[in-house]
């Protein structure tokens, strides 16, 4: 069978064909513009204290972030002493490295706020999702600078269950009981408590543990707004009573923080005062059904500390970064780092249903007390930096002057600024 086509049937066809060319140049002449003259989509940079698994949590967040709206985010982490310089460095210097900076330091960040480095927040998330005193501790002049994103409950003593069954440990009630058990730990060969390092915030969550629970929260909040001295006599005595425990050996050598969770599961050291985001770092993650942890005994208080994400005022990406900050402070951020434990939400949205039952029983534990912030935290440097260093004096020599050490940690305090 022959097909024949006339003329006028190839003359219809080079004319589509020919339209079809002139459309694609088009569209391609309209890419090649776009693409030349538009700019690229931004990439964030946030700076963050989070390594290791809270960075690979972190980062889920930021992914989420990512696909909901297209703008990439790079995370770099900083050790403590590196954020607090760098920052502010970079922005006297007229540079916004960091688009959203995630610091714990509310008084810290009220400077910033004081010297123009900031852009206000309080129109960019719901204030009405997060306790008063998350956000008293970042206001200034009717303005709010930071929006709350973590919450570390440091509720008590973190311990392997399987190595109190095995040596016929019971937890403590009582703070004579808990000094009897420490006695007990240490008659095994066992270093009782173990004690984190590496700039100092370890040794002292440890420390505001004996001041809540030997002075009471309200000591806590006495010593950070000024009401009492820390060489006066109430905190003296809880100062005596730690080095009492440091000259007796129930405390290990300080190390590293991370280092010290493996030397608890190892059975090295009995136990741990540290916050909830222990249970985010191996070997707990791995067997948190085999970690809990006891409150100091009889103590009315615990330390609530938050991260907070700021914006400087300096970010070449404005309008992206009051993006990621909104999304930060949201139930679905504060979610997605809740199902991934060691996280505490601010935002009250985020329902108990989303937490892991450890973290979940820290929570439930901490709606019992008085929740009273981070003492160093809230007056941050120069006192911060202070109490760090004269805490690692302390745990190297208990037999030191308890109250030239006091005396100087007096002279180094300043009024929050909240």
């Amino acid at each position: 069978m022959k097909f024949s086509v006339s003329k006028s049937a190839i003359t219809t066809l080079e004319a589509v064909l020919l339209i079809l060319v002139i459309v694609a140049a088009a569209f391609a002449g309209y890419f090649a513009y776009v693409a030349y003259f538009q700019p690229a989509p931004a990439e964030l940079t946030v700076f963050s204290l989070w390594t290791q698994t809270e960075e690979a949590n972190f980062k889920e967040v930021l992914e989420r972030f990512t696909n909901n709206t297209g703008i990439t985010v790079r995370h770099v982490g900083y050790s403590t002493e590196e954020l607090l310089i760098t920052v502010p460095t970079q922005l006297r210097a007229g540079v916004a490295i960091a688009d959203v900076v995630m610091a714990p330091w509310p008084s810290w960040i009220l400077g910033l706020a004081e010297d123009d480095f900031l852009m206000s927040v309080g129109d960019l998330i719901d204030t009405t999702k997060f306790p008063d005193a998350y956000l008293d501790q970042v206001t200034a002049g009717n303005d709010i600078w930071a929006a709350p994103f973590k919450v570390s409950g440091k509720p008590g003593f973190w311990y392997r269950k399987s190595t109190f069954t095995s040596q016929g440990w019971t937890v403590p009630t009582t703070y004579n009981a808990f000094k009897t058990l420490l006695g007990t730990i240490k008659d095994a060969g066992i270093t009782p408590i173990a004690s984190g390092n590496g700039v100092g915030w370890p040794l002292s969550d440890t420390t505001e543990a004996w001041i809540i629970g030997q002075g009471g929260y309200q000591l806590q909040l006495d010593l950070i707004f000024g009401d009492k001295q820390f060489n006066g006599t109430e905190s003296k005595s809880v100062f005596t009573e730690l080095a009492s425990l440091l000259k007796l050996d129930y405390f290990s050598v300080p190390d590293d923080f991370a280092a010290q969770v493996t030397k608890v599961w190892d059975g090295t050291y009995a136990m741990y005062f540290q916050g909830s985001f222990i249970t985010a770092f191996e070997p707990f993650k791995a067997n948190v059904n085999d970690v809990a942890f006891f409150p100091f005994p009889q103590t009315d208080g615990v330390t609530g500390a938050v991260d907070y994400a700021i914006i400087p005022a300096l970010t070449t990406h404005p309008n992206e970064a009051k993006q990621l900050l909104t999304f930060l402070a949201s139930r679905e951020a504060q979610e997605i780092m809740v199902g991934l434990g060691g996280f505490l939400a601010p935002n009250i949205d985020v329902p108990d249903t989303a937490y892991t039952p450890i973290d979940l029983s820290v929570l439930e534990f901490m709606r019992t007390v008085s929740v009273v912030p981070d003492l160093d935290d809230a007056l941050g440097p120069p006192f911060q930096t202070t109490f760090w260093s004269e805490l690692k004096g302390l745990w190297v020599n208990p037999n030191r002057n308890i109250d030239q050490m006091l005396d100087t940690l007096q002279k180094d305090w300043t009024e929050p600024p909240f």
